[in-house]
């Protein structure tokens, strides 16, 4: 038979050691629980913890299996596309501290020049980005609004760069550059 003290310690009050020691003596009468008969006890699966399914659902785990992959491969996917590749970037300057850069990502199979300009320090109001070829407006390659100085917009040149000696972003109506190349 064990001390209870030797379990608990003796930061026990009185009435609670009581109680304890009742309750430690039943238990040590009672004894161990019995065994499980070997009918009762759980199977032990072949190899290891190894999940059999029963022959009729095999063809339904393979089908859950097939569509779990179908999703992860997907979602991998569209995690990991980092999107298109930036073949230069342009910076672009302008009066009173305007500022702004042009990434210009690689041409698609059409011929298409996709691009991103992030302008800060522009009035607000609608504006257009040109393509110059000798200091002049040349051809258009998108509008967009400014709010609170900034905007950050995709645009596209549908042209053929080489073509081209800069850019310029206007503002709607004016053929006066805010920003420059």
């Amino acid at each position: 038979m064990t001390d209870l003290r030797d379990l608990i310690g003796d930061d026990v009050d009185p009435e609670e050691l009581e109680r304890l020691q009742r309750v430690h003596m039943l238990l040590e009468q009672a004894g161990p629980p019995p065994s499980l008969s070997a009918g009762l006890a759980p199977p032990s699966a072949p190899g290891g913890d190894v999940i059999r399914f029963p022959r009729r659902y095999r063809p339904l785990a393979a089908v859950a299996a097939v569509a779990a992959a179908a999703v992860l491969f997907t979602v991998g996917y569209l995690v990991g596309d980092s999107g298109p590749s930036t073949e230069f970037t342009v910076a672009m300057s302008g009066s009173g501290g305007a500022s702004g850069s042009l990434e210009i990502y690689a041409k698609d199979h059409a011929g298409n020049w996709p691009m991103r300009l992030h302008v800060d320090g522009l009035a607000e109001g609608r504006y257009a980005l040109w393509l110059t070829r000798g200091g002049r407006l040349a051809e258009p390659c998108g509008s967009f609004a400014v709010s609170s100085g900034t905007a950050n917009v995709p645009l596209n040149a549908p042209y053929k760069l080489r073509s081209f000696d800069g850019w310029v972003v206007v503002p709607s109506g004016s053929r006066q550059p805010a920003l420059t190349t």
